[in-house]
């Protein structure tokens, strides 16, 4: 999805040709709005897990360069866009329904489903990169885990892979940073953290200035939130290249099923993954509407 208009604003990064996505690239290189399944990053299933174990993953996972199955239709609700993407590698598929509501709210239903014979680890999560500014702020639950999955141009002082801090607060290059408002970490730092959700209802929230995004998980449960930000980190010299989008600062707001990005970690230190079983598909639903 290349634009999210909600309340009368834009909310996701400006794109252009270069931001589409393509093989061998991660999400964060990106713009828009991915999903990112069976995983957002690369790598292999390790070995032990039934079925799959060895098998490898793309980076930014198998979804997200695939071109789904694209139904349209109008009801009485509004309009609907329904979208399948199937795996190719490991054996899943998921679903969105999309829906135009006439208040104006956007509505994404999932289910997602192992076409296999064994249980499936499964990353699903929908990427949202929007513009950060110095008026950008973020609501997440107060006091949820957070974890940080990668981190360059600053030095954290906990918080590092499993350890845990508490949302918003961190501690970078000696300093407690708010990321409820984002541009107060360090220039030309890139963050990657992970923020435990409720397993049940949880609303996440993005500022800019008086304009307001609320996006609300429902269903099965939504337990993690990835965040990443860059501000300005891709423009550092050991940056291995320029990122598709340029060098503007960017957040990214990431609802997923598991984390952080790569099977091998959820199933190993992080101990954070959803697992499909056979004939027990999992459903959720995002609600996005402008905020008051």
């Amino acid at each position: 999805m290349r634009s999210l208009r909600i309340g009368g604003r834009e909310w996701l990064l400006p794109t252009h040709a270069d931001t589409a996505p393509r093989s061998g690239a991660l999400p964060i290189e990106g713009a828009g709005w991915d999903e990112c399944a069976p995983a957002a990053a690369g790598g292999s299933v390790p070995d032990w897990v039934k079925g799959v174990g060895g098998r490898p993953i793309p980076p930014g996972g198998e979804a997200r360069t695939q071109a789904p199955d694209v139904a349209v239709r109008t009801t009485d609700d509004g309009h609907v866009v329904e979208c399948t993407w199937r795996g190719e590698r490991l054996p899943w598929e998921l679903h969105r329904t999309l829906l135009i509501r006439a208040d104006g709210a956007v509505e994404a239903r999932y289910e997602a489903l192992t076409t296999g014979s064994h249980r499936l680890p499964f990353l699903w999560s929908a990427h949202l990169m929007l513009p950060l500014t110095a008026r950008t702020r973020v609501r997440l639950p107060d006091a949820a885990r957070l974890r940080v999955a990668a981190l360059s141009g600053a030095v954290a002082a906990d918080a590092a892979g499993s350890e845990a801090a508490k949302w918003p607060r961190l501690t970078l290059d000696g300093k407690v940073r708010d990321l409820a408002s984002p541009w107060s970490v360090p220039r030309r730092t890139l963050l990657q953290g992970w923020v435990d959700l409720s397993h049940g209802r949880t609303s996440i929230e993005v500022a800019e200035g008086d304009a307001h995004l609320a996006i609300a998980t429902d269903g099965a449960g939504v337990p993690y939130c990835g965040i990443a930000i860059d501000r300005g980190g891709t423009r550092r010299e050991k940056a291995p290249r320029r990122f598709s989008r340029g060098s503007a600062p960017a957040l990214v707001i990431a609802p997923a099923l598991g984390a952080p990005d790569r099977l091998a970690d959820a199933l190993g230190e992080w101990q954070s993954v959803t697992w499909l079983v056979p004939g027990e598909p999992r459903r959720w639903t995002l609600t996005l509407r402008a905020a008051g």
